[in-house]
């Protein structure tokens, strides 16, 4: 998935507001999370004695100091980056090699230290917990197995710290049945053209997507690739939540995207 169409995935998702993602969570920090995440969300951090790092030698063992966060399918690392920028300890984990190319680059153009991992998020392995974990862009749809939602949220249970945040937003039947009524999408820009189609039957929305890019000789590249998603239900997103110990603080639909649920639940 994505890996023919990694450079064409921000031309595509272009009118996404990462701004607006960035203030949603850290809304969410300043609410529910620990004292880290807190102090860096009010850019309180340098008057309360913390500072931005890992929980540690000038922390001391204290997770609620923690600033911590993984960004769980981050894809092209743009949301990871910016928030690196506004102070947060950032790691962004992604199955795609090809993404974290990208994202590995601008981290490195911005001058931010980010840890870049290269893992199928349903069966993660980091090298320690984080004071929050989210996932958006609906990249949870992405798992299409009947059992991935619950295999995913059992495994990162084990990398969240005691009392540290999982938010992440998910599509329902209504968008997809909505989405599949147009049939067909396309963007267009100077950096190329993308058509993608999509279909959606059982519950699985599959998108056929072709991409053409100008060459260095002025030919055009054609390059595809196939995206599936699972449409969830907020219903049964909560009850996974409480089985696999997490407690669900909310669980809200989009205001400006019906058919998308956001929640914020806490490590049990």
């Amino acid at each position: 998935m994505y890996e023919n169409l990694a450079w064409f995935y921000d031309m595509y998702t272009g009118d996404l507001d990462r701004d607006r993602l960035a203030d949603l969570l850290e809304d969410r920090f300043k609410r529910f999370g620990n004292e880290g995440l807190k102090a860096v969300a009010t850019r309180s951090f340098e008057t309360n004695g913390l500072k931005r790092g890992t929980p540690g030698e000038e922390n001391g063992a204290d997770i609620s100091k923690s600033t911590l966060v993984i960004d769980v399918g981050c894809g092209t690392g743009k949301l990871t980056v910016l928030l690196s920028e506004r102070g947060y300890d950032m790691t962004g984990l992604d199955l795609s090699p090809e993404m974290l190319e990208i994202a590995s680059e601008l981290g490195y153009e911005k001058g931010e230290q980010i840890l870049w991992l290269c893992q199928d998020m349903r069966e993660m392995d980091t090298f320690g917990s984080y004071a929050a974990m989210y996932c958006l862009e609906d990249g949870v749809n992405h798992m299409t197995g009947e059992d991935d939602l619950g295999r995913f949220l059992s495994n990162a249970r084990n990398f969240i710290d005691e009392g540290g945040l999982l938010i992440f937003d998910f599509l329902t039947d209504a968008y997809f049945t909505a989405a599949a009524e147009k049939g067909v999408f396309f963007e267009d820009s100077e950096e190329g053209t993308c058509i993608w189609t999509a279909e959606y039957k059982d519950r699985i929305m599959t998108y056929d997507v072709i991409c053409y890019a100008e060459t260095e000789d002025g030919l055009f590249e054609r390059s595809e690739d196939t995206v599936t998603e699972r449409a969830l239900e907020p219903e049964n997103v909560k009850t996974e939540l409480i089985k696999n110990g997490f407690e669900v603080f909310e669980l809200v639909q989009a205001e400006a995207d019906p058919g998308r649920w956001l929640v914020t639940a806490r490590k049990a």
